[in-house]
């Protein structure tokens, strides 16, 4: 997600979605009385056109409405939102009648509200920081070419395209081995500075024939850590083509949200490893948590995010000045989608729990 504006003075967000887990994050982040503003269409009859129940053009504009009605329906890739209309072309529309708004990707969409909770927030933080350091680094191989590309939401960009020579196989077997160990260990060397200078979350390592997995087996003899990042990726053909191929697969997308979820996978399952354990670092439930607090041992913070939209105001509120609190005392919050099971089940823990720095006192 590509966030333009933050103005949490005077209540405005304005984003561009990119992915579905994005439209997701808007709908975690949505209530009933806030406004949003995005472009849409609307069927607008003219007089000639009167007493025809099929009749008026469909027309492209900018609405802004006031929501009272939401759903996100994770499946069709699809978030609307239902409620008056505040703002528009006056000429087109009337102010005060109803519209739903069909969110579209890649298209801007303006969020107001009163007062944007230090919850709500978090969940755009998040979601602007995995858009800016979810760097994936591209690696095709194919015989002896190399194309080496970072890869991030909003750009793909090319370190190298290199060409090696190299004799062939069966002319000269001893001479080919050691011009492709040269051309792996160039390559290699090229990973190892990109790792270094943008420290990538993950490599994926494509091609097609035996060439990347030859070259797998050499990274691994040679450099565990770059090894333990890449993914291997078979693709039809080496360079820009097989890198457009990645691409095309969704698999950077697909792996970040993999990456995610795993992530807090094991952060629940060191809750119920310390439960087990009774270790005293581990507390759920919202009136243990805020003790927890009170005596600064909060590590870690986890909210499954099903609480951002609960009917129990006070609670909402309490968990809200938590996440703040928690925030000025440096500890980690971590709000879990309860689009997974990790999130489920940290929801039937209360939505709340926390890993802590020491065991509280009884």
């Amino acid at each position: 997600m590509k966030i333009t504006k933050k103005d949490y003075k005077h209540g405005i967000v304005e984003l561009i979605p990119d992915t579905v887990d994005d439209l997701y994050a808007i709908y975690r982040i949505l209530k009933m009385g806030n406004k949003v503003k995005a472009s849409t269409s609307r069927r607008i009859r003219r007089k000639e056109d009167e007493g025809r129940a099929d009749s008026g053009e469909r027309v492209k504009m900018t609405l802004e409405i006031e929501l009272e009605e939401f759903a996100f329906h994770g499946f069709g890739d699809n978030l609307r939102l239902k409620g008056k209309i505040l703002s528009g072309p006056e000429n087109l529309v009337s102010i005060g009648t109803y519209h739903t708004l069909s969110l579209s990707l890649m298209e801007k969409v303006q969020i107001s509200k009163d007062n944007w909770t230090p919850m709500e927030r978090k969940v755009l933080e998040e979601v602007e920081k995995s858009s800016m350091l979810a760097q994936i680094l591209i690696v095709t191989v194919e015989d002896n070419t190399a194309c080496i590309a970072l890869v991030t939401q909003f750009s793909v960009k090319i370190i190298t395209e290199s060409s090696f020579s190299v004799t062939r196989k069966f002319s000269d077997t001893k001479q080919h081995s050691s011009e492709m160990g040269q051309f792996f260990n160039e390559v290699l060397q090229i990973m190892q500075d990109t790792n270094k200078q943008y420290v990538p979350q993950v490599i994926i390592l494509a091609g097609p024939g035996f060439t990347p997995e030859n070259f797998y087996e050499f990274i691994k003899n040679r450099d565990s850590t770059i090894a333990d990042k890449t993914r291997r990726v078979h693709v039809s053909t080496g360079g820009r083509v097989g890198l457009k191929e990645v691409l095309s697969k969704k698999l950077p997308e697909q792996i970040a949200k993999n990456q995610r979820v795993a992530y807090e996978t094991r952060l629940l399952e060191e809750v119920f490893k310390r439960i087990g354990q009774d270790t005293g670092t581990v507390t759920y439930g919202l009136q243990s948590v805020k003790r927890a607090l009170s005596l600064g041992a909060i590590e870690t913070l986890l909210i499954s995010d099903d609480q951002l939209q609960i009917d129990d105001i006070s609670k909402r509120m309490s968990i809200d000045e938590i996440v703040e609190e928690n925030s000025k005392l440096r500890g980690s919050t971590v709000i879990m989608s309860v689009n997974h099971e990790s999130g489920e089940q940290l929801s039937k823990l209360g939505g709340i729990a926390a890993l802590l720095r020491f065991p509280l006192p009884v």
